[in-house]
């Protein structure tokens, strides 16, 4: 069975995070520190972690086209505002980022600063939109 179409975009994101130097992806074995995870559950026991999810794909225009929803949720001992920052920088209004599912164009959408937990853990949660082809 071939994967769904958003679950090779969040892994083309995790991709991206790694080669960036925001994240640390691995697709395989277990999740290290700073790591992305594309699916399922959530991590705990991590101080600083980003999870990529999925919000619902919907048409854009003709029955091809597709607008494609990440959420992008990230913990970091200290200042994760600067993360969201430095991902705006890199994909925000950006065209064919990522290269996959006929990416035309991306942009944020929206962006949630957390204060930091007992742990010094802040969060920061941004959400972006890409719009591209469905396969």
């Amino acid at each position: 069975m071939a994967d769904a179409p958003e679950l090779i975009l969040r892994r083309a994101l995790a991709q991206l995070l790694d080669d960036w130097g925001l994240a640390d992806y691995q697709a395989t074995g277990a999740l290290p520190a700073r790591g992305v995870k594309t699916r399922p559950p959530m991590p705990t026991g991590l101080d600083e972690f980003t999870y990529l999810s999925s919000q619902p794909t919907t048409a854009d225009g003709g029955r091809g086209n597709a607008l494609y929803r990440v959420q992008f949720f990230t913990y970091r001992l200290g200042d994760a505002e600067s993360w969201g920052s430095e991902l705006f920088a890199r994909l925000d209004q950006r065209e064919y980022v990522p290269n996959v599912l006929g990416i035309s164009w991306s942009w944020e959408t929206s962006r949630l600063h957390f204060d930091p937990d007992t742990q010094g853990r802040a969060a920061v949660a941004c959400n972006y939109a890409f719009r591209g082809r469905r396969p």
